[in-house]
């Protein structure tokens, strides 16, 4: 079992920019996987697949705080 990595972005900003670097480092991964290249960790690409969901998660609970604080 892993552990999963605590996120310590704050700003929706920081969370675009983190989201769209691991989007481009699991495009070349899953291209490395399917030219056979040697791959070391096979499980990576699930783990990065899960960590933009987490930062999806996290972006969307900071998109409704706001609109929350805009409503109030």
């Amino acid at each position: 079992m892993t552990k999963k990595r605590k996120i310590e972005v704050n700003s929706i900003q920081e969370i675009d920019n983190k989201i769209n670097e691991l989007k481009l480092e699991l495009a070349k991964y899953k291209g490395m996987l399917v030219s056979k290249t040697k791959v070391t960790n096979t499980s990576k690409k699930k783990e990065m697949q899960k960590e933009i969901a987490r930062l999806f998660t996290l972006k969307n609970s900071l998109l409704k705080k706001k609109e929350g604080a805009k409503a109030a």
